[in-house]
């Protein structure tokens, strides 16, 4: 939302820093250079989909975590987020 973006990246911060305590991937935050305004991008990189699902079950869990990402949704236009889960293009023979 307009005018709340210094509030979600000081939630998204501590984020981060529960990840970082917990061993987790690190998320990082991103913004268009051009395009739609007033948006960012989180990009956390694993390894593979296995260690993807098993780090997701155990953030689910994380109470301290969970808190922190429900407090961000004062700061979201509703029905704006959106998920991606991105693999290597196939070599197409």
């Amino acid at each position: 939302m307009y005018g709340h973006y210094r509030e979600y990246v000081a939630i998204y911060e501590e984020m981060v820093a529960v990840q970082r305590a917990r061993g987790w991937r690190e998320s990082s935050l991103w913004a268009p250079t051009f395009g739609k305004g007033n948006e960012v991008v989180i990009i956390t990189e694993y390894p593979d989909l296995a260690t993807f699902q098993r780090e997701s079950d155990v953030v689910a869990s994380d109470a301290e975590f969970m808190k922190l990402l429900r407090s961000t949704a004062e700061h979201l236009v509703q029905g704006s987020l959106h998920s991606e889960l991105l693999e290597p293009a196939p070599h197409v023979v």
